[in-house]
């Protein structure tokens, strides 16, 4: 007796069922530690241990070669089959790494706002400010994790993942090719353009070799000019002719030490007076010994002003793009290229530039012959009508002037601006 076999179905993949945020995370993980190889540990072993110098040439090829190793990374990565069973993960990852960035931005400004009430404002000490900080930091990610596991939000990393702008994938490719590439063609122009303005103008590098976000409380200020507080800074550590850093709150201890408001310096010194040459003293106990000094026909000594340190403050950073003047322009012509491709295959965009073509290719085109033929009538067509009016324009201007209907001539000039000077 035949019996039939009933085959199971294949069971879908553990990983279709699985949870899109959770594999995006650990890929942006992923690809966050093959940026800091890319970005920290290949420069340092390019001129450290390679031994190439800091030319033009030389930063070139290894934007080159860490674009290369960086897409050979990304394709090696894509191959896995995670992610064409998981529907939302490369959506997912993109939204990750935008909502990373934006936590580092807000965390430097926020952290830097602290900064200026603390340094500046003086509104509350560092340590405080530094735990503001921080709250500020630790309550941004604790958003971001919330909006990033939404069920909600999982759903629409599916659709924006839908729409093609992460997949290789062409839509209807064999139709409308001729006006994409055409579509292609002006994009690629147009963000040409912008890249080589960028370039011309050298806007990338404007703010720096490297694109970097500064963390808040790691600054120190670096001397320009001492001014009259050499003494209190050395107290500090600070060396004169050295690169030393010093810190920002002994940096701002040594000028509210020498406070112009509140204290001078001894300039030129007479033998009335108590005070030492150069020797800083409140403005107080200055004027109360020159009134006293007066009072008893003695001379008090003369007073300079103080100049207060200058200084920069330099901050440790966080690189996102070293030699943005050089990996900018190529990883937006890469952007450049993506884009450009991606749009012609959005769907909607698609099928209205597939509808083009073919309503351009129901237009009858005219043969070259026959424009010719077409544009000589127009033209001879302009230049008799042009001729006529000339002509026609000369007849009534003789006639009209023979009949006294217009006068042209001095006499008609004068009688005008007579009639304009009347008053009425």
């Amino acid at each position: 007796m035949a019996s039939t076999i009933k085959n199971k179905p294949d069971s879908a993949p553990a990983s279709v069922n699985a949870n899109p945020a959770i594999y995006s995370l650990g890929f942006l993980v992923l690809f966050v530690a093959i940026a800091y190889a890319l970005l920290q540990l290949l420069p340092l072993a390019w001129f450290n241990l390679l031994k190439f110098p800091a030319t033009s040439t030389s930063n070139i090829t290894l934007t080159l070669v860490g674009f290369g190793l960086g897409i050979s990374a990304l394709i090696v990565i894509g191959k896995n089959k995670i992610f064409h069973e998981l529907p939302g993960l490369k959506a997912g990852i993109f939204i990750g790494f935008v909502l990373a960035l934006t936590n580092l931005y807000f965390d430097s400004i926020w952290g830097k706002f602290t900064e200026s009430l603390v340094f500046d404002k003086r509104v509350f000490p560092e340590s405080f400010g530094l735990g503001l900080a921080g709250a500020g930091a630790a309550l941004a990610a604790i958003g971001s994790f919330i909006f990033f596991f939404r069920p909600s939000n999982i759903k629409l990393f599916t659709r924006i993942e839908e729409q093609g702008w992460f997949s290789r994938d062409s839509f209807k490719q064999n139709q409308g090719s001729k006006i994409r590439r055409g579509t292609i063609m002006c994009l690629l122009i147009l963000f040409g353009t912008g890249i080589m303005t960028l370039v011309r103008n050298d806007t990338l590098a404007r703010n720096g070799s490297n694109w970097q976000i500064e963390i808040p409380y790691t600054g120190k200020v670096k001397i320009n000019k001492v001014g009259d507080a050499l003494a209190l800074l050395q107290s500090a550590g600070y060396k004169p002719d050295s690169q030393l850093l010093v810190s920002r709150e002994a940096f701002l201890l040594a000028n509210s030490a020498i406070d112009p408001n509140l204290n001078i310096k001894i300039g030129l010194l007479t033998g009335d007076s108590k005070y030492k040459i150069d020797e800083i003293v409140s403005k107080d106990s200055f004027q109360e010994e020159s009134r006293e000094l007066i009072k008893n026909d003695r001379k008090p000594a003369e007073s300079v002003p103080l100049k207060i340190a200058e200084g920069t403050v330099i901050y440790r950073s966080l690189i996102l793009l070293p030699g943005v003047q050089f990996s900018g322009p190529i990883l937006l012509i890469i952007l450049a290229l993506w884009v450009s491709w991606k749009v012609v295959n959005i769907p909607v965009f698609a099928d209205f530039l597939i509808a083009t073509e073919a309503e351009m290719n129901k237009v009858s085109w005219t043969t070259k012959k026959k424009l010719f033929h077409d544009t000589i009538v127009v033209l001879t067509t302009l230049v008799l009508m042009s001729v006529f009016l000339f002509a026609m324009d000369q007849f009534w201007r003789i006639f009209l002037t023979k009949a006294g209907v217009l006068r042209f001539g001095q006499d008609s000039v004068q009688k005008n601006t007579s009639v304009d000077l009347k008053k009425w």
